[in-house]
């Protein structure tokens, strides 16, 4: 692929509302991005997408059509089956394997094609084609990697951005966590310990009654409460001992 076929490639995804490494990585899995490969069953489907006996006379594919001569044809068959711009790469996908959107659990296994649904395969086995794309668009292009979705439907699929290292966290996710600056342990705050031991709200009040205290649960067994006796808190005493 030269210049001129990013460009249209691009210009294609465009129109029909997918990122170019998720429209391109869908052809690439197809066909390698070959519009001349023949494949499938019988060796009877041809081009990008791998065009069926039928869909070669609907929309005029040869395959000897070159890449951008191709792609329009792509679009169109998308198109003609239902999908339409920004359903995403699993229907668009959908629409390829099994004839039409919201054909995620559909299998083309027995008819020659790889092992797995619709959605396992995007999700499991189009990876390799999703760096492909993007080292070919200059390596710094990232795509939406959908999950499952809602079988049987349209409903877009959630997504994750795709890089070289595997799936990242989309602009919705969790904001990345960053470890707080370690401070210097400067010991002990005496004078806090002091206010604490001495104020109202001090350790003199914990040794206080108190009336706050639940009641003992009814089926609790018997016990022996503690008999202590409130001392009060001496404070001058006990700075004069820190001073010795």
């Amino acid at each position: 692929m030269n210049a001129a076929d990013r460009d249209a490639l691009i210009a294609s995804a465009g129109r029909l509302g997918l990122t170019p490494v998720e429209w391109g990585g869908l052809m690439s899995y197809e066909s390698g991005l070959n519009p001349t490969r023949w494949g499938g069953a019988g060796g009877r489907h041809v081009g990008l997408i791998q065009f069926g006996p039928s869909e070669q006379k609907q929309f005029g594919v040869t395959g000897q059509e070159t890449f951008q001569e191709q792609l329009p044809k792509a679009e169109a068959f998308l198109r003609a089956r239902g999908y339409e711009p920004g359903m995403g790469l699993m229907q668009a996908y959908s629409t390829v394997n099994a004839g039409s959107p919201g054909m995620l659990n559909a299998s083309d296994a027995k008819n020659g094609g790889m092992p797995g649904t619709v959605a396992e395969k995007v999700q499991n086995q189009f990876g390799p084609h999703f760096r492909k794309v993007s080292a070919f668009l200059g390596g710094d292009a990232a795509m939406t990697m959908p999950s499952e979705g809602t079988a049987g439907t349209t409903t877009p699929a959630a997504s994750g951005r795709f890089g070289f290292s595997g799936i990242e966290p989309s602009a919705s996710s969790a904001s990345t966590m960053t470890a707080p600056e370690a401070k210097k342990d400067d010991g002990p705050d005496v004078a806090s310990i002091l206010k604490l031991m001495a104020g109202d709200g001090g350790l003199g009040a914990l040794a206080q009654p108190t009336d706050a205290q639940p009641p003992a649960a009814p089926s609790a067994p018997p016990m022996v409460p503690l008999q202590r006796r409130a001392v009060p808190f001496d404070r001058d005493a006990f700075l004069a001992q820190l001073r010795r």
